[in-house]
Order: C-alpha cells, then structure tokens, then sequence
C-alpha cells in the first residue's frame, strides 16, 4: 500500500519486523484483520530480510485481507527493537501522532476479537505509557507477563554478563530458567504496575515512541523489555500489566534459527549497553 494514497491517521498502529518469514507474518496479519474496530487501526510490517521466494505474492496476499497497513524496507537488518523504531520513524514522516504503538512479535494469537477494542476503551492513568497484557505460552503451558515486577541490580547484570559470555554455561541458564518459569508461572496473576514487561507484545503512547523514535539500542535483539524500563524509569513513569488482556505466544520462531553462540553474543552486547547506559 502506497502512503500517498492512504492519508488517514489512526488511533492505534500495530508494527511489526518480517525477517524471511512471510508466512508467520501473514498469519499475524489474519488475526489482526478479524479484530472488532480494525478499520481505526494499522498494521506497518518492516522488512528487516526478504525471503527468496515472490514477495509479489506476499504483498497480494495482504490487499485480498482488507486491512490498513504500510511496508516497509529498510536497508539492512536492522534487528527487533530498532526495526520496530525504523518503521515507527517511516509511518510519521507522513501521518500524525497515534495515540498508541503496540510493539510486537507475529508469533502470536488474539485471545478473541474484542483484545483491540478491549484496549481502547480502557482509561488508563496519564502516567502509564507502556501497557502490557497476559502472554500465555503454548510451548511451555506458562504465562510469560509481567517480564520482572523489580528491577535488576549491577550484581545481577553482571552475573548475566558472565554467564553469556560462556555459551556452554548460557545453554544450561536458558533450560533452568525454563524449567523455574514452568513452575512458579503457571498461573495468571492480577494486573498490577510492573518494573518491565515482556517485549513480544507491549503498547506504548504515541508520546513515548516519539521520545523513542530518533534513539538506538545498542543491539540487534534481546534486552528490549530492560531498554524501554530504564527509559521510562529516567521519564518518571510507569509500565502496566492489564491481565484483562490476552494473547497467546506460539514460540519465538526468528530467534529459534539463532545458536547458542550467536544468543548469547547478543545478550552479552544488549547487558553491556544497558548496563553503561543507566547503571
């Protein structure tokens, strides 16, 4: 869809990286095309890499679901976060402020029809400008929302830092603290204001992403969730678990291609940066 044929300015955005999987984000676009209110919202899909396959069938694919949406192709992979920012960037060079961004994965289900409407039609405190909702893990029968109710100190940075900067140990951290979330995160909790929510879904204010917009992570993926906490730490204002709001995370098929080694080679990047950024 070409910007200059569709001016219209919308309420919520929805964007989205495509990192050679065309199939999942079309699948994604599905779900988001049966949401109730969807003509007052927009799904931006940033291409971080094609696949090899015809992205002419791709982009029809798109037209035949009847949703508003943009494209668009960095020049480079420019990783999740910054990617997301890439398109949030592109979407205002020719359309106003919305009044909310979700940030999110595409290896994800609405709950049911009513999650965007749900959304909009809750009035939260003019202080919340990170919104996050319950994320039930399929894989792991866990709920993955809120990502840390406290912050992290430098003894626990620093103890992350060591550890991903030996893969072998790193591979035995991610089975514990698998193995720790399927026992203590079975159950859903209350909603509640939280240090850091979980960055496969998360909605912030327009006047959030503007502050966010012309700002670099320092990485190419993992440690978004502790990025956007300090931000809003250094701003005063707060994240908010809305457990009235559910979706459904299928697995994290992108990074599922990533070794061990490549993992924690950006996590040892994302720590040090945050780390020398706000401690």
């Amino acid at each position: 869809m070409e910007e200059s044929i569709n001016k219209k300015n919308y309420k919520l955005i929805n964007i989205v990286t495509l990192y050679e999987n065309e199939d999942e984000v079309l699948t994604y676009a599905v779900e988001f095309s049966k949401q109730l209110m969807v003509d007052k919202l927009c799904l931006i899909i940033v291409v971080n890499k094609q696949s090899k396959r015809d992205f002419d069938d791709f982009e029809n694919a798109l037209r035949n679901l009847n949703i508003n949406y943009f494209i668009y192709k960095p020049n480079n992979n420019l990783g999740y976060l910054n990617g997301l920012l890439f398109g949030y960037k592109s979407y205002r060079n020719k359309h106003s402020i919305p009044q909310w961004v979700v940030m999110s994965n595409t290896d994800l289900k609405f709950k049911d029809s009513h999650f965007f409407e749900t959304f909009l039609t809750t009035k939260y405190e003019d202080n919340v400008w990170n919104v996050g909702p319950s994320i039930y893990s399929e894989k792991n029968n866990t709920y993955e929302n809120p990502y840390l109710i406290k912050r992290y100190s430098v003894k626990g940075l620093n103890r992350r830092i060591f550890i991903f900067q030996r893969p072998k140990i790193a591979h035995y951290y991610y089975k514990l603290s698998l193995l720790k979330n399927k026992l203590t995160k079975k159950k859903k909790i209350e909603s509640r204001y939280v240090y850091s929510l979980h960055g496969s879904f998360f909605i912030i204010r327009g006047e959030f992403a503007e502050l966010l917009k012309n700002k670099k992570f320092n990485s190419l993926m993992y440690g978004e969730e502790l990025y956007i906490s300090e931000i809003l730490r250094n701003y005063r204002k707060k994240s908010y678990y809305d457990s009235q709001l559910e979706i459904v995370h299928e697995g994290s098929t992108v990074t599922n291609k990533l070794d061990i080694e490549k993992k924690s080679k950006y996590h040892v990047e994302s720590l040090r940066f945050l780390k020398d950024e706000f401690y």
